[in-house]
């Protein structure tokens, strides 16, 4: 009797194995790889795949055992499983779910990747075996057993007891299972019809009534984590591949073929094999963009493969399954091609701190140069300064001192441009550029102060008095300003002559018409920039001082008086 449930169990689950076929393409979609064989060289059955690319399988080598192949690691036999093994399923940790046999009684195991146990997973109650079909990320294991001599699907979580699934009739399998906790898979209708069925999470059933209604015939094990089903169902032209979220299920395949079916499904795109009229397995992918094509017809022309079945399919695309290479049996694991990148980076803003440099004082500035740039590819394009240049003289002691950084003489009137390039990892480079302006200084200095000594001459004798000029002057950007003595006006050419650059000679002397003689000893103030101001600062000749008429007087009322007067220095005569 128990031996009896174990072979309808497997053939039941022939029903529901999964099948797939992809898009048809002029050029290479993916690329091909032979997963190999173990160390001692057998070709695995392959049976899952993670997002990671870890598939799960086993070898008959005699007997089965269930193995796992990561990448730069190849194929490794799982440890401590007693018996014939087989590996089901894998999770994202790389956890495996699947089943062992032992004296003819299968039962259900769960091995955790971190730890290397091994965990025989508890029959349903009255129970004598189970196979496990699948594993979400949580480690939560579904399969199916025998519960009370009945047929029926369950579920148990690490740790925790093996759980009945609440499915309808008295035959019921569970070989999928989502990191929601969606379950899928096939049950017996009250009128003893095969449907595919999804167990919600609220433990109601969604029955997928098949193409041609009620009384047909439908399994699946495919689901992706938003609900989408997999598997196969019958129409009016055979058994079909199908899709079902909700209502009612949608035909993947549009080939001339026998029949086909859905072995997987990730991120809405499923893969599966259909047989032609000649009875010749094909795999298959569908999606929704590309609708559904024969994967042989995606490979490079030369691949020497033939791949017949697609049984797994994982979030970034991959696809494992079977064929022949070179018509050798082997498994395939396919990654889609990335095709050539020949697109720049986008440049969207360049620009240099600080923009504007003052003062133009010829000092050297260093400068930030800031570029946001993207690429299709995904990553951040790597950006630099490619030239420096400058519109004016030759910019002396300027130049790139960085990545992303310059150093520039501030000289008025100046215009630097920095020239960027950002290039993808692919070799493709775009450019752009951003300026730095030195404005040019157009603002004269401010003269504060001119100033001769002396400033008056006493007494108006002819003679030549030497004079000299103070000046004090400032600047909004030099802070040194250039001055000195241009010229003297007053009197004749003879009267006043510029001896230095801030001196002169001044005749002593009224103006004819007995007034006083005003010099004007004319100064200049010049920037590096070469604005300049004017200033004068005056002599005057013959006049008066408040002290000597203040002695005049003292002395008028001393002549009064019999007293000799001795002549004071500068009186007149």
């Amino acid at each position: 009797m128990k031996r009896y449930l174990f072979a309808t169990a497997l053939a039941f689950l022939v029903v529901v194995l999964p099948g797939r076929d992809g898009i048809r393409a002029s050029g290479s979609s993916y690329t091909v790889e032979d997963l190999g064989t173990t160390s001692d060289g057998f070709v695995p059955v392959v049976t899952g795949m993670n997002a990671s690319g870890q598939v799960s399988g086993y070898v008959n080598a005699g007997s089965a055992r269930a193995v796992r192949f990561t990448d730069r690691i190849g194929w490794e036999y799982l440890p401590d499983i007693p018996g014939e093994s087989y590996a089901m399923a894998i999770n994202a940790s790389g956890d495996i779910a699947g089943y062992y046999v032992v004296g003819g009684w299968p039962r259900a195991f769960r091995y955790t990747s971190g730890t290397g146990v091994v965990e025989t997973i508890a029959l349903m109650p009255g129970g004598s075996m189970a196979w496990g079909f699948a594993i979400n990320a949580r480690g939560d294991v579904t399969g199916y057993g025998d519960a009370s001599g009945a047929i029926r699907g369950w579920a148990a979580k690490p740790g925790g007891e093996t759980v009945v699934l609440p499915t309808p009739g008295g035959f019921a399998v569970a070989c999928g299972i989502n990191d929601v906790g969606q379950i899928v898979g096939s049950y017996l209708t009250a009128d003893g019809y095969q449907h595919a069925y999804r167990l919600e999470v609220d433990e109601s059933v969604t029955d997928i009534e098949p193409f041609d209604g009620p009384a047909g015939t439908g399994a699946a094990c495919a689901i992706d984590d938003a609900g989408h089903v997999g598997g196969s169902a019958t129409s009016e032209h055979g058994e079909r591949a199908f899709r079902f979220l909700s209502r009612e299920p949608v035909t993947l395949e549009l080939f001339a073929s026998k029949s086909s079916t859905v072995a997987a499904i990730a991120n809405g795109v499923s893969v599966g094999w259909f047989t032609t009229t000649d009875s010749v397995e094909q795999a298959f992918v569908h999606s929704d963009a590309n609708g559904a094509a024969n994967l042989n017809h995606l490979l490079p022309a030369d691949s020497g493969w033939n791949l017949h079945q697609a049984v797994a399919v994982n979030t970034a695309g991959q696809i494992v399954g079977h064929g022949k290479l070179n018509n050798v049996t082997r498994a395939f694991r396919l990654t889609v091609a990335v095709p050539p990148d020949t697109t720049a980076p986008v440049i969207s803003e360049v620009s240099a701190t600080p923009s504007r440099i003052w003062p133009p004082n010829g000092a050297l500035v260093d400068v930030a140069v800031l570029v946001t740039a993207t690429d299709d590819s995904g990553s951040a394009p790597v950006c630099s300064l490619s030239s420096l240049r400058g519109i004016g003289p030759r910019p002396d002691g300027s130049g790139i001192t960085g990545p992303l950084s310059a150093r520039v003489r501030a000289v008025g009137g100046r215009t630097y441009t920095l020239h960027v390039r950002c290039a993808d990892e692919a070799g493709n480079s775009t450019s752009g550029s951003t300026s730095v302006v030195v404005p040019l200084d157009t603002t004269a200095p401010v003269i504060t102060n001119a100033q001769a000594t002396p400033d008056a001459i006493w007494p108006p004798n002819g003679k030549m008095v030497p004079v000299t000029v103070s000046v004090s002057a400032t600047d909004d950007v030099d802070s040194a300003p250039q001055c000195y003595l241009t010229s003297v006006s007053g009197g004749s050419s003879y009267d006043a002559v510029k001896t230095g650059r801030f001196s002169a000679d001044v005749r002593s002397e009224k103006n004819a018409d007995g007034s006083v003689r005003v010099y004007s000893l004319n100064v200049q103030c010049s920037d590096v920039a070469g604005n300049t101001s004017v200033g004068v600062a005056t002599v005057v000749v013959g006049k008066d001082s408040g002290a000597l008429t203040a002695f005049m007087r003292a002395l008028v009322v001393k002549v009064k008086q019999p007293l000799r007067l001795q002549r004071s220095r500068g009186s007149s005569r």
